[in-house]
This record gives C-alpha cells, sequence and structure tokens, in this order.
C-alpha cells in the first residue's frame, strides 16, 4: 500500500484565493495509525468564519465541527477527524471531494456593512473602469458582483479607500495567468473596516506592498503599488469591499465613491478622484 499522501486543495466555487487565508494541516501528534487528525489555523489578523458543507457521503464517517469562528491568527487542534479504513490512501486525500466550504474574512455575528460609508477612489489619476459591478468575465458571483477593476498602470500608487486595520498582505508574486490557475498568484492587501467588513485590493505589483500587517492606515493612505500578478488579462486594480456572512461567506457588497454619489461607474468611461 502507497504511503498517504496529503494533499489540501481548496476549491471555492470560483476563487481558489481562500487557501492563503486559511491553513488545514495533519496534526502530527494526535494523528494515530488508524485516524488522520488535521488542524485548522486563521492566517489573518481578523476574525475567519468557515464552515463545511458535505457533498459526498464518505464524509459520512468524519468527525469535525460543521462551522467555527476563529480569533484572529487563531489554531484549533483536532478540528477533523478521519478514519483511515475510510478514504481511498492510494490517491491522497483531497478535502474539497469531500466538502464545498464557505469562508468569510470577519465575524458573521458583528460584520454589517456602514452603508452610508462614502469611500475614496484607491488612486488619483485618471484611469479606465475595464469591468464593473457584475462584469461577465469575472464579476460574476455573489463575492464579486459588487467589484471594480479600474485599469491602473503598472507603478500606479494605490490608496487606502477607507481607514482601518491591514489584516493580510501577500506581495511575493510575479507571476500572472488568463486563467483562473492563477488565482492564487495575485499579490493583495486586505483591510478590515471599523464595522467588520473587509477591502481587498488586488493583482499589485511584486514587492508592491507600502505597509505591514497590523498597520492601522488613514483613509486615502498610500498602501500599495499596482501591477499585473495574479488572474487577469492586464494590469488594474481590482477592489471589492466584503461583508461576512453565515450562509454564502464573503459576500461583495454595492458602495459608493466620493463625488460619484448615487452614479453607477460605467465600464470604458475614465474616472478620477473628485471631491464632494
Amino acid at each position: 500500500m502507497k504511503q498517504l499522501a496529503i494533499i489540501y486543495v481548496f476549491l471555492f466555487g470560483i476563487s481558489v484565493a481562500h487557501a492563503q487565508h486559511v491553513s488545514i494541516k495533519k496534526d502530527t501528534i494526535t494523528t494515530t495509525k488508524d485516524t488522520l487528525v488535521l488542524s485548522i489555523q486563521n492566517n489573518m489578523l481578523s476574525p475567519m468564519f468557515f464552515k463545511v458543507k458535505v457533498k459526498d457521503v464518505g464524509a459520512k464517517n468524519f468527525k469535525y465541527l460543521e462551522k467555527i469562528v476563529l480569533q484572529p491568527l487563531e489554531k484549533r487542534e483536532n478540528y477533523m477527524k478521519i478514519p483511515r479504513k475510510k478514504i481511498d490512501t492510494t490517491q491522497g486525500l483531497k478535502l474539497s471531494g469531500y466538502f464545498d466550504f464557505v469562508v468569510a474574512y470577519g465575524d458573521p455575528s458583528v460584520a454589517s456593512h456602514n452603508d452610508s460609508y462614502v469611500y475614496l477612489l484607491p488612486y488619483k489619476k485618471k484611469r479606465k473602469l475595464i469591468q464593473g459591478n457584475f462584469g461577465r468575465f469575472s464579476h460574476d458571483h455573489i463575492r464579486s458582483y459588487h467589484a471594480y477593476d479600474f485599469g491602473t498602470k503598472i507603478g500606479d500608487t494605490i490608496y487606502a479607500a477607507r481607514e482601518g486595520k491591514v489584516v493580510l498582505i501577500k506581495e511575493d508574486s510575479n507571476k500572472h495567468g488568463r486563467t483562473r490557475k492563477f488565482a492564487n498568484d495575485g499579490n493583495f492587501i486586505i483591510i478590515q473596516h471599523d464595522d467588520g467588513t473587509t477591502a481587498s485590493y488586488y493583482h499589485l505589483d511584486f514587492n508592491g506592498a507600502l505597509v505591514k500587517n497590523g498597520d492601522i492606515v488613514a483613509r486615502g493612505q498610500k498602501i500599495g503599488i499596482s501591477g499585473m500578478t495574479g488572474f487577469t488579462t492586464t494590469p488594474h486594480l481590482h477592489f471589492v469591499v466584503h461583508e461576512a456572512t453565515e450562509k454564502d461567506g464573503n459576500i461583495s457588497v454595492p458602495i459608493q465613491f466620493e463625488g460619484y454619489e448615487g452614479k453607477k461607474l460605467k465600464k470604458g468611461r475614465k474616472y478620477a478622484r473628485r471631491k464632494r
């Protein structure tokens, strides 16, 4: 019999980027010859909601927490116990074959978007909106319905659209491509707001973060450098605000920008920062 290979692949619908935000690993101390024991780790400086939904009857013998709120950087031991005799040891273990995963950055019990907040455009120069809300290319899911893709150029400075705390940064990638397999290669900064929501700034440049994890940033503060990393066909900034929910995990929420209150930003038009 081949030695069991543990493969932690997480398929979260469209996006696989959550695999960088949460880790599920074999607990080498408590695992036995009969039972595989897994721990779960929140890699963010914000709370994280994590829920599993069974999609394969083979998981009926697994013992696990159906849903959990992990505190910042919290590791939970004994999260899942799997009888070895109930899994195929020849092909390895792919948890996404047994479960669908619901993930949210934040605690659904307290996160509630302040719809009256007016965001700052996260760049200064006039740039084209290359994909707006409900865009067919990739803004076609509840996590991205209300996202914006601004055609920033490589090297453009990115600014905080709202004040908050930096809870996760990735800046070590220089890869990009036109298929979803490159989703985990996008550099990003995630900032949590005082209402429990988060803003994500994606496709930043290699080493393009101007802030550090844990920094408290002001509205309009320089936070990063625009680039072309991850799942993308052109340089741009992907900007979206998420609210944590138990049912759907991260859901994108509609927002308004200063100087454009009550107006829908349209694909193909250029927008620059305005004052009220």
